[in-house]
């Protein structure tokens, strides 16, 4: 059910055990780190019903400062429960679990309340309350997928103006009258 090699696209059907799946790592999560961590939330596709999904889980984990000497100390018990760092972004540190050809989840540690994880609620939560929107974003994923099965960047990149188009309608939704 979960699993995609790394920068490969392939898109299963929305499954309602995703939830399930990341409730069970947000626990393991929440047992290794403890108070440590803010808040974990599911994000991406797989948190949105109804929309096909790289069968990916993601994960923003809010903690409470990106400082180096900070990270150090997720780097290692990670490692343990299985992810692999990948990189450091300006707004968060990028884990991925499982081996390269069947990566299961992707984490990111990200500060609450930065746009990291401003922007995936928001999409998240804009998403989940408009069906139209998840139509349309299931034809794009769904065509992109066929084009780009192996260049997940490429794949990425085509989705941004959809993206940012929803960031807009979030905008205006939530603008008082």
């Amino acid at each position: 059910m979960l699993g995609l090699k790394r920068d490969t696209v392939k898109l299963a059907s929305a499954h309602d055990e995703w939830a399930r799946l990341f409730d069970k790592e947000k626990q393991l999560l929440l047992d290794t780190f403890g108070d440590r961590i803010i808040t974990i939330e599911h994000v991406g596709s797989t948190a949105i019903p109804g929309v096909p999904a790289k069968p990916l889980i993601d994960m923003n984990v809010a903690i409470s400062s990106l400082e180096d000497k900070y990270i150090e100390e997720f780097v290692a018990p990670l490692e343990k429960l299985g992810y692999h760092y990948m990189h450091k972004f300006p707004e968060r540190h990028f884990f991925a679990k499982g081996p390269e050809e069947k990566r299961t989840h992707h984490l990111n540690l990200v500060e609450l309340g930065s746009n990291q994880w401003r922007n995936s609620m928001v999409f998240r939560d804009y998403m989940r309350r408009n069906k139209n929107a998840r139509e349309e974003y299931a034809e794009l994923k769904e065509k992109l997928a066929g084009k780009y099965a192996e260049d997940r960047a490429s794949y990425t990149k085509e989705k941004e103006d959809f993206i940012q188009k929803i960031f807009q309608l979030a905008k205006t939704e939530n603008r008082p009258s």
